[in-house]
């Protein structure tokens, strides 16, 4: 996730972390499984608005999720071919129900990971009272990934300049071992160091893990409003039809 989102100054990417949550992950992805077929169309025009809203270009949200969508739309197609009952077009138009169901149902999820900062997730769980202790330490972790990818890179880097041959092929399997070990030793030194000054950081700034912690008080501004309402509304329009 941390490699998904997309920073942008837009309605979407402003919304509170559980609006977003609620929305994305709950609401618009369990209105794509109970609506009939015919409301399908209706469900994606909610998520291209807000995708539009999100200032994100479909160009670029397509790069992330071509693999899902061709994957999902042929696999599931393939399997309603041989395995489902009825005539050909029969066949045909309830894989492509059904994976477009699929689809959207992921496309969902990722545009929840895209217009959503990974720091928000701790935050919003310190929010809604969790102890601080658990969210303190999703936080810190989230914060960490980049920079122990860097050095995880770093490593690997300095082992081929000391001319390692980091190579997973069956010619190099007999020295994996050894291999493994350059880089597995310098990567965890590098971890345990990182993880000791941060938390010599935390004890220093007094912080304690059991005492008192102040968190922002949770907003909800009118695009909240608004998007929930919506979520909402189609979730039991969809339901309605049953």
């Amino acid at each position: 996730m941390t490699e998904t989102f997309i920073s942008r100054q837009s309605v979407i990417h402003g919304l509170n972390f559980w609006t977003k949550f609620l929305c994305l992950l709950l609401l618009l992805p369990l209105t794509t499984f109970i609506s009939l077929a015919k409301f399908l169309p209706i469900i994606a025009l909610v998520f291209f608005g807000i995708l539009f809203l999100s200032r994100i270009v479909l160009k670029k949200f397509w790069l992330l999720t071509r693999g899902y969508v061709i994957g999902i739309t042929v696999g599931v197609t393939l399997l309603s071919f041989f395995f489902s009952p009825g005539t050909l077009e029969e066949k045909l138009l309830l894989g492509f129900v059904l994976a477009l169901r699929f689809v959207l149902l992921i496309t969902f999820g990722l545009l929840f990971s895209v217009v959503t900062n990974p720091i928000e997730i701790p935050t919003g769980l310190l929010q809604a009272k969790i102890p601080h202790k658990y969210g303190i330490t999703l936080m810190v972790g989230y914060r960490m990934m980049p920079l122990l990818s860097q050095k995880i890179e770093a490593v690997i880097n300095a082992q081929k300049a000391r001319g390692a041959n980091i190579s997973f092929s069956p010619a190099n399997w007999p020295r994996l071992p050894l291999v493994a070990a350059s880089l597995v030793i310098p990567i965890l030194h590098s971890t345990l160091e990182t993880s000791v000054r941060l938390s010599d950081a935390l004890i220093s700034r007094g912080y304690d893990p059991e005492g008192k912690i102040t968190v922002a008080p949770t907003k909800f501004s009118f695009p909240d409003i608004l998007v929930f309402t919506v979520s909402l509304a189609t979730l039991f329009v969809s339901f309605a039809k049953i």
